[in-house]
């Protein structure tokens, strides 16, 4: 699978979002979900367009992105795209360290364990975590894939092309 195994330990990191945020994902109270992403894969687009949609249904619940491609290139992808959230550059190092080398990879972290974790992009796998988030926070869920946007069921993860 690709991913740290539910109920895990995650592994204590610094993360330095592009905005100056910081963050240690061992060492956060409460739920947080990371994204590993490159903006060249498919499923990392679709799961990164579906994740801007947790702060509507959960907004206490943090959301970070953590790229694997080189800086200019998720500046590039990432634009405005992604305002108002931690955007992590140079995130191989960190994909790494969570035992990953596939993206998209997606995590909960509730109190620095793993909760749930899945890479590619995957309907079910989303509305699952957005559902999940929704509870923690105390607030009510909505599928963050509906039928309406017209997805399919699933996109495989592909190798992080991290150091090309």
């Amino acid at each position: 699978m690709d991913v740290l195994e539910k109920g895990t330990e995650v592994p204590s990191l610094k993360l330095k979002a592009k905005d100056g945020r910081e963050l240690d994902p061992a060492r956060t109270q409460g739920p947080l979900v990371l994204c590993f992403f490159h903006p060249v894969v498919l499923a990392s687009r679709h799961v990164v367009g579906y994740l801007r949609r947790l702060p509507a249904m959960a907004p206490d619940v943090p959301v970070w992105f953590v790229s694997t491609a080189r800086p200019e290139e998720t500046e590039v992808y990432t634009g405005g795209y992604l305002d108002g959230f931690p955007v992590v550059e140079d995130g191989c190092t960190a994909l790494k360290a969570f035992g990953g080398g596939f993206v998209p990879a997606t995590y909960l972290l509730v109190d620095g364990k793993v909760e749930v974790a899945f890479t590619g992009f995957h309907k079910l796998a989303l509305n699952r975590l957005g559902a999940r988030v929704a509870e923690l926070a105390g607030k009510r869920a909505n599928d963050l894939v509906t039928e309406m946007d017209n997805k399919g069921e699933y996109e495989l993860a592909e190798p992080a092309p991290c150091g090309s």
